[in-house]
């Protein structure tokens, strides 16, 4: 399998009210909808390629409208996690992650601690209606415009960061697990974040 292949991830959280976010959804070559989101996508009109999760959420009659369903029954890993793990286990190493938040405050943190601890296998983006947040390692270079509100997080402790082309730059920073480094702005129509360790990059719509 081709892990350059454009994949959907959708988590059964807050699914998305933004058209361009939802027509990303729509666009991909595969749609992986995890356990109740594909309540959430079939009742949007799009029909999820691959449903995983233990389906103690999903609709009976939408299982049918599926091709290919994956029972995950760890009960020691979250659906997220096993998500991922099904998506390394069949090369699908860059993902497009959309539903990360909304309903239960517990998933949706949950669901950013998992992210953290797989993105150095698995490349993914996360989409909601409110941001794109990227995590990374390393250097990373940012699309941006002049104004664009940029927030890093950390769940790492002496995280050094540097940044170029922001309001507020950062040099050799040792960032924390706190809100040091939210709500920076961009300086033009691009930015570079270097980190020892791995973070979240949030760009937010303002």
């Amino acid at each position: 399998m081709n892990h350059k292949k454009n994949i959907a991830v959708v988590i059964n959280g807050e699914f998305p009210t933004n058209t361009e976010i939802i027509n990303k959804i729509e666009s991909a070559e595969i749609i992986i909808a995890i356990d109740g989101a594909t309540n959430s996508l079939i009742d949007c009109g799009i029909t999820p390629t691959i449903s995983i999760g233990d389906f103690d959420s999903i609709k009976p009659s939408y299982k049918d409208k599926v091709s290919q369903i994956v029972h995950a029954e760890d009960q020691n890993k979250t659906d997220l996690e096993k998500t991922l793990d099904w998506c390394i286990d069949n090369n699908y190493l860059s993902l497009c992650i959309f539903g990360i938040s909304g309903k239960s405050e517990d998933h949706f943190l949950g669901n950013f601690f998992a992210i953290n601890e797989y993105c150095d296998t698995i490349d993914c983006t996360i989409y909601t209606d409110y941001s794109i947040i990227t995590p990374c390692i390393g250097k990373t270079l940012f699309d941006s415009f002049k104004g664009e509100i940029v927030s890093i997080i950390s769940f790492e402790s002496n995280n050094k960061v540097t940044s170029t082309n922001l309001e507020y730059p950062l040099d050799t920073y040792k960032l924390h697990p706190s809100v040091r480094a939210i709500r920076n702005k961009s300086l033009g129509d691009s930015f570079t974040i270097e980190s020892s360790k791995k973070l979240m990059v949030f760009q937010i719509k303002d």
